[in-house]
């Protein structure tokens, strides 16, 4: 069963690069299409500048696209207003990258994730401890933690701290905009292992945001692969790693450091991540693609579906 259903969604910025000069549009996202099914984990991949962050924001109605349909359960949620509104935003919930600023620094941690309890009423102010400490416990917290402040806490119990909050409504998708990328890479594998744990105990949905695919080899069920607004290659995970049809997946797959304690930011691809702003003309990957064809700097490719998987590119 389909949980949710994304089809054309498009967002543009207007940027103007200075005085005078004529604003140009940002392509953030440019028409883009995926499904994400009941209890499973659906992540999407890119660098930094690719639109992932803006899908995340956009699914959670933080911002309006231009156009695109977003359907939850078969209802298009863009249309939502009010009560129907707040429904779905407790259905929908979203772990942030940075623990740090997720977090009123002022606020006790039992009033942080009491607040979501009082927004929506979903149980009585009885309830609340009970409540509070029952989610601490689920992610691995004790109960003394209710009474500090966010500043006594590390990155990684900070960001079990957000998880706890995000799971307070007992929310069917959780959307994870790039949860581990603030953490030590010790400490990421310890919170994907508590994600995968909570998804087994408690059945949800997560879309995954990262730019990081070994990261999330090991937690999706399928995967997109984002490139400057659009998904260049979608499939099941283990497909896509083992046989890779887009070049920049395949560049994304290479580039990755294998799980040895290294640092993850030995990418040498940092160096001419792809600007938002200018676009180039035809497949927008074509300046950095070693396999680039003729075509590929005029005709912009079509996501095609080809062995149970979809790829936009002309070598297929």
């Amino acid at each position: 069963m389909n949980l949710m259903e994304v089809r054309g969604l498009r967002k543009y910025f207007q940027m103007s690069s200075g005085f005078l000069s004529k604003p140009h549009q940002v392509r953030a996202v440019d028409g883009v299409d995926f499904t994400i099914e009941q209890n499973k984990v659906f992540s999407i991949v890119g660098e930094s500048g690719s639109g992932k962050s803006t899908v995340a924001r956009l699914l959670l109605r933080l911002i309006e696209p231009q156009e695109g349909d977003v359907l939850f359960k078969g209802t298009n949620v863009l249309g939502l207003k009010g009560e129907a509104l707040k429904a779905y935003r407790r259905s929908v919930q979203i772990i942030f990258q940075d623990p740090f600023a997720s977090l009123n620094p002022r606020m006790k941690i039992f009033n942080a994730l009491c607040e979501p309890l009082k927004i929506h009423k979903t149980v009585p102010k009885s309830q609340f401890r009970q409540r509070v400490s029952e989610m601490l416990q689920r992610v691995g917290l004790t109960e003394d933690v209710m009474s500090r402040y966010p500043h006594e806490f590390s990155g990684g119990q900070r960001q079990r701290i957000c998880i706890a909050r995000a799971l307070m409504l007992g929310p069917e998708l959780v959307v994870a905009d790039e949860p581990l990328s603030s953490l030590d890479v010790s400490i990421q594998a310890q919170i994907l292992n508590l994600l995968i744990r909570i998804k087994g105990e408690i059945g949800l949905s997560f879309l995954f945001i990262s730019h990081d695919l070994n990261v999330v080899q090991y937690f999706s069920d399928s995967i997109a692969v984002m490139y400057l607004g659009k998904i260049v290659e979608s499939g099941q995970t283990e497909q896509l790693f083992e046989n890779p049809l887009h070049p920049y997946t395949q560049m994304l797959i290479e580039s990755v450091p294998k799980i040895t304690g290294v640092s993850h930011h030995s990418h040498d691809t940092a160096a001419d991540t792809p600007s938002p702003i200018e676009i180039p003309p035809g497949c927008p990957f074509h300046p950095r693609c070693a396999k680039r064809l003729a075509a590929c700097s005029s005709s912009v490719p079509e996501l095609i579906e080809r062995n149970g998987r979809v790829v936009a590119c002309h070598l297929y």
